[in-house]
């Protein structure tokens, strides 16, 4: 089930910050499953899981009732835990709400203003302008995650930047699946000026609407390709 999987870290990487052992299993499984190295649909076998990370039981049933309140994970009561199937409906809500909530998070943003995220977006703007040129889509996608959470942190609210990292997860399962090409892409990095220009401006009706249709964008795409591939798809 596994052998296709990538190593995990180490405890004690990443800075030297020593992670909680359930938190390292549901950092691992979450990137396996969203990298489609975990396949949907796949069983998850919890001992060979905790063979993998060297951990007990307990923290990774932890991990994956996590990953199951995200939508990542299905568990099933003496049948085990499966990688989440494609559900079209589940991943539509999830964007709308991620719609909604980035929405209020620029409009109150650029109502504020905050010279530190502005400089935060542009280095990220520019860094996905070079991956773009480079046609390196796998750079300019965590870019776009990076751009997306920068926006979330920035508020003073850990549970609303907890369901926008939720909306992200359906994107990048997106990516794996569209695998969208540059001239498409570039489209989405519009939006990001465009986005970055109304927190400048501090206008945030405009930011709010730019990211409304922003997000819309990937909701629309989902249901295109759920039209031509309705077999990856349940419910």
């Amino acid at each position: 089930m596994l052998r296709g999987a990538r190593q995990p870290m180490g405890a004690e990487d990443d800075g030297g910050t020593v992670l909680r052992k359930s938190e390292r299993a549901y950092s691992w499984l979450r990137e396996e499953i969203l990298s489609f190295r975990m396949q949907p649909g796949m069983f998850i076998d919890k001992v060979e899981v905790c063979e993998k990370l060297g951990v007990s039981k307990q923290p990774v049933t932890a991990a994956l009732t996590r990953l199951e309140q995200e939508g990542l994970v299905e568990i099933y009561p003496q049948r085990g835990s499966y990688v989440a199937r494609l559900r079209l409906g589940a991943m539509t809500e999830s964007l709308f709400v991620r719609g909604a909530l980035e929405a209020a998070a620029v409009r109150r943003l650029a109502e504020e203003g905050t010279d530190i995220l502005l400089l935060t977006l542009k280095r990220i703007l520019e860094a996905q302008e070079a991956s773009l040129a480079a046609e390196n889509l796998g750079r300019y996608y965590g870019l776009d995650q990076d751009f997306h959470l920068a926006i979330a942190r920035a508020l003073p609210f850990p549970q609303v930047a907890h369901q926008i990292d939720i909306g992200l997860a359906t994107v990048k399962r997106c990516h794996e699946l569209f695998r969208p090409d540059v001239k498409s892409v570039r489209g989405s990095y519009e939006g990001h000026i465009r986005i970055v220009a109304a927190l400048e401006a501090r206008d945030g009706e405009a930011a709010a609407r730019e990211m409304t249709r922003h997000v819309s964008e990937y909701a629309a795409m989902l249901r295109a390709f759920a039209d031509a591939r309705p077999e990856l798809f349940v419910g």
